[in-house]
C-alpha cells in the first residue's frame, strides 16, 4: 500500500512540476518560480473540473444531495465565483458583469445551462490565470486582510486552488451519485 500511495505522489508531483509534462506544445512557458507552479497546477485542476462538468447530464444541473445545499450548477458556478473574490481580495476587480450579479446575490443562481455554465467556469479559469501572470514576485510578499487576518497575496493565489480543490471533490461525489464516472477515472474503471 505505501508503494502504490508513494507512486502516485511521484507520479503527481513530475506531472505538475515538470514543463514538459505539464503543458502541452501550443502553451507558452509561465514565469519561473511559485507562479509558474500554480499556473501548472491550475491548468490540471481547471481542466478536471471544466470535463467534469462537461460529463454531467444537463438534466442533472439541478440536482441537489438534499435541500439547503449546493445543485450542481450552483456548486460549478461557486468555484468560478470564488475565484472572483479571492482575486478581489489582492486588489484585482471583477469584470462589471461578474460584480452586478455578485451584488444582487444572484451568482449562484444565474444560470442552470451546462454550456453557459462551462463557459463561466473557463473564463473564471482563464482570469486566474491572468492574474497568475500579472502579479509580479515582489507583490506575492503583500499583505492583505482576508477574513480579519493579515496574509500573503501568495497564500490568497493559493488559495483560489485549494478552494477549487475542495469543490472538485465535492464535483467528483456528485457526479459518482448521478452514475457519472470522471473522464479521468474511465480508463482505470473495471466492469
Amino acid at each position: 500500500m505505501f508503494r502504490l500511495i508513494s507512486g502516485c505522489v511521484v507520479s503527481f508531483a513530475l506531472a505538475v512540476s515538470t514543463p514538459a509534462l505539464g503543458q502541452d506544445a501550443g502553451t507558452p512557458q509561465g514565469p519561473p518560480g511559485l507562479r509558474g507552479d500554480l499556473l501548472m497546477s491550475l491548468g490540471f485542476l481547471g481542466g478536471q473540473i471544466v470535463s467534469l462538468e462537461e460529463a454531467m447530464p444537463q438534466a442533472k444541473f439541478a440536482w441537489r444531495p438534499k435541500k439547503g445545499v449546493r445543485s450542481v450548477a450552483e456548486l460549478y458556478l461557486h468555484i468560478a465565483g470564488a475565484i472572483y473574490y479571492l482575486t478581489g481580495v489582492i486588489g484585482r476587480e471583477a469584470p462589471p458583469d461578474v460584480q452586478a450579479l455578485m451584488k444582487a446575490n444572484k451568482w449562484e443562481s444565474q444560470t442552470t445551462k451546462k454550456d453557459e455554465i462551462k463557459t463561466i467556469l473557463t473564463t473564471a479559469f482563464a482570469y486566474l490565470r491572468n492574474t497568475i501572470v500579472e502579479t509580479p514576485d515582489a507583490d506575492l510578499e503583500k499583505q492583505v486582510k482576508f477574513m480579519g487576518r493579515d496574509m500573503s497575496e501568495r497564500l490568497l493565489l493559493m488559495a483560489t486552488q485549494f478552494h477549487s480543490a475542495e469543490h472538485l471533490g465535492q464535483a467528483i461525489a456528485y457526479a459518482r451519485i448521478n452514475g457519472v464516472v470522471p473522464p479521468w477515472s474511465k480508463a482505470q474503471e473495471k466492469d
